[in-house]
């Protein structure tokens, strides 16, 4: 890729880069932070309340990530499309249909969707290493939940966190057919901008752009490595 990169630099013209970094960080940036918070209040639900249809709720809605991102989007529109005609038919109401199919909170909710049993299940997997009994020993010290979650849990899962969160993103990152078929028009990111130069037998300029993808992934484990063996 480097070569075909080197050989044909006309390519850098027409690739507008400062575009594809800023979608490319942006989903990464929403989505991450919607599906770590949301896995991180969920399990937070389930250790306090103890609720078995929380717990079940919330082990139906990890099934997203057995569902191929092609039929899951196909999925997507369908479900939004008839629910908006629905919407409109019987109460009158304005098509919903331009807020989630073509933008970017239909993107981040069809992440929600796909990568949430990664969020959620490595959370899960942390939080249930730390006993029961140092919570009530906080609470008999005085300690509010709030405050316990703030001085013992998120300390505790903050490498998790983390990890978890460089995992999401490197998906997001190399997710094409949920990006492809669900972007909002004239929205690019790497993935799909070398997919498109591919679809075309445009290898030398698909280069690029998978270039990229490598960079930006190979920046996440590096910085979060280099953090995790430095805090160690």
């Amino acid at each position: 890729m480097m070569y075909w990169t080197l050989r044909f630099p006309k390519y850098f013209q027409d690739i507008n880069l400062w575009s594809l970094n800023l979608n490319t960080v942006l989903l990464v940036f929403i989505a991450s932070f919607v599906l770590l918070l949301f896995s991180f209040l969920i399990n937070y639900g389930n250790r306090i309340s103890k609720s078995k249809f929380l717990n079940y709720i919330s082990l139906f809605s990890i099934s997203g990530y057995a569902i191929p991102g092609v039929i899951l989007a196909l999925a997507f529109i369908t479900f939004f499309s008839w629910f908006s005609d629905f919407l409109t038919l019987s109460f009158g109401f304005l098509s919903i249909k331009k807020i989630f199919i073509g933008s970017i909170l239909g993107l981040v909710l069809a992440y929600f969707i796909r990568f949430y049993s990664l969020a959620f299940n490595g959370i899960k997997s942390n939080y249930l290493k730390i006993n029961q009994s140092i919570d009530e020993s906080s609470y008999l010290l005085g300690y509010t939940k709030l405050r316990t979650v703030r001085k013992i849990h998120l300390p505790y899962l903050k490498n998790s966190i983390l990890l978890i969160g460089i995992l999401i993103a490197i998906e997001i990152i190399k997710e094409l057919p949920i990006t492809l078929i669900l972007r909002p028009f004239n929205f690019d990111t790497f993935a799909t901008k070398a997919y498109s130069y591919a679809s075309q037998d445009l290898l030398e300029a698909a280069a690029l752009p998978s270039l990229f993808l490598i960079f930006w992934s190979s920046i996440l484990i590096f910085f979060t490595s280099k953090y995790i063996l430095s805090d160690k």
